[in-house]
Formats: C-alpha cells, sequence, structure tokens
C-alpha cells in the first residue's frame, strides 16, 4: 500500500521545483531559498540549468530573473528590482522611487533610489542610487509599505502631485489595496520611526478613516509637547491634532 502511496506521488526533483517556481515566480526574482523542497545545493544547481536552457535570466551571483512573455519578446528585470532582490530585507524605496511606486510622480529615475540598512554598500546594486542607514536595524516590508514610510519619513518632498491629491490617492492605498494585518505591520515598525514619521503616518491613517485601534497606539507614542515639521502633510485636516508645527 505505502509503496502505491509512493508510486502514486512521486518527489520531484530540484528541477522540477524551479521550474514551478520559475512558472509562479513569472516577471520576478528567484534564490535558491525560494525554491521549496530543494536543498540549497540543489535548488543552485537546478537554478543554473535553467538559466542555461533560457528558462531563467542570471542577473547576479545566485540571483535569477523569471522573465514573462510579451507581445515584444520575453521581458527583461527592472534594474531596481535587481537591486531590491540583492538587498532583500535590507532595503526601500526612497525618494523618486518611493513617489513613483505609491502613484504619487510619473518620474522613474534611471538609477533606482533606495536606502539600506547596511555598513557598506553590497554588491550588484550598482544601479541603485542607495543611502546607506548606518546603525538602523532593517525592519522588513513589502515594497509598496517600505514606499510609504520613506516617503513619509522625507515629509513628502518628492511627490508630483499637489497636497490635496496626494492625500487622496494615499487614502485609496490604505483603504483599498493594503489588508488590515499589512497596515498593523506597518504601525509596528513605524512605532520604532523617529516621532515625526509616527505623528506624520498616524495623521494619514486617522485622515484615511481607519480603525482608532490601528493609530492610536502611533498617538500614544507622542511627547505631547513637541510639535513636527509635516511637509506636505502640513495640510491635512488633522495635522494639528497630530502635532503639525
Amino acid at each position: 500500500m505505502n509503496k502505491l502511496k509512493s508510486n502514486k506521488h512521486p518527489k520531484r526533483s530540484a528541477t522540477e521545483l524551479a521550474l514551478r517556481q520559475a512558472k509562479l515566480s513569472s516577471n520576478s526574482m528567484i534564490r535558491a531559498e525560494d525554491i521549496k523542497g530543494a536543498t540549497p545545493a540543489a535548488a543552485t544547481k537546478a537554478l543554473a540549468r535553467l538559466a542555461k536552457q533560457g528558462v531563467l535570466i542570471r542577473v547576479g551571483k545566485g540571483l535569477y530573473y523569471a522573465p514573462k512573455d510579451t507581445l515584444l519578446g520575453k521581458s527583461r528585470p527592472s534594474e531596481m528590482a535587481i537591486a531590491i532582490k540583492t538587498l532583500e530585507g535590507k532595503t526601500r524605496p526612497t525618494g523618486a522611487s518611493a513617489a513613483n511606486l505609491l502613484g504619487l510622480s510619473t518620474q522613474l529615475p534611471a538609477r533606482p533610489q533606495l536606502v539600506a540598512f547596511t555598513s557598506n554598500k553590497p554588491k550588484n546594486t550598482g544601479v541603485a542610487r542607495l543611502r546607506l542607514r548606518r546603525g538602523s536595524r532593517p525592519h522588513p516590508l513589502p515594497t509598496l509599505e517600505g514606499a510609504l514610510l520613506e516617503f513619509i519619513r522625507e515629509r513628502g518632498k518628492s511627490a508630483e502631485t499637489n497636497a490635496v491629491e496626494s492625500y487622496r490617492r494615499l487614502k485609496c492605498l490604505l483603504k483599498e489595496q493594503l489588508q488590515m494585518d499589512r497596515l498593523r505591520e506597518l504601525r509596528e515598525v513605524a512605532l520604532e520611526e523617529p516621532p515625526r514619521v509616527r505623528a506624520m503616518l498616524g495623521a494619514i491613517f486617522a485622515y484615511a478613516e481607519l480603525p482608532q485601534g490601528l493609530w492610536e497606539p502611533l498617538k500614544a507614542s507622542l511627547n505631547p509637547l513637541t510639535k513636527f515639521d509635516f511637509g506636505l502633510f502640513s495640510e491635512l485636516p488633522n495635522a494639528q491634532e497630530w502635532q503639525a508645527k
């Protein structure tokens, strides 16, 4: 009986697992650790084999891209995607790159603008304009949430949209694109950001009519006697309630 069951569900090879992951990861990056069910050594060899066959594109040491078929042929990885994957868990989009991802700017920098939580510039990131944030512990966030936090940290200075339109778009993003568990994760990471960042994010959460239980911890973390420069966010209807100057 066990033998029949084993024959019915044979164990997949590392190459089969890698090929399956490549199909699931179309138009995105893959590393050996993304191949579940295979040893690191077997996954590394499988990815190299698929790259040799043209299924994947090698973009760096141990880093591969799964192309997507388009009307113009196979897609190519963006320089920003390569840099972000190389720095996975240690970077966030910032500046114009963050504003573009949030739909607040049409400007797409020739060199991706990223902040990296590291002491030294890593390899395979030469195309990016990296700002090193030394001494800061990285808090992994999905790219969109990371872009939002950095956009707020810079007080929205990279937005091409005016204040009112920026608020409207951010409200739609928070209400329609991010689930509550992702918003809570963003809040938890923000609680370790400087007070002015916590204040601006809390004001945006409240303006977006998100539950009070979500933004109340941000409010409670602030010194009520301190005032903050809100930059673009100074025109929020509730800016004064959140201690804007």
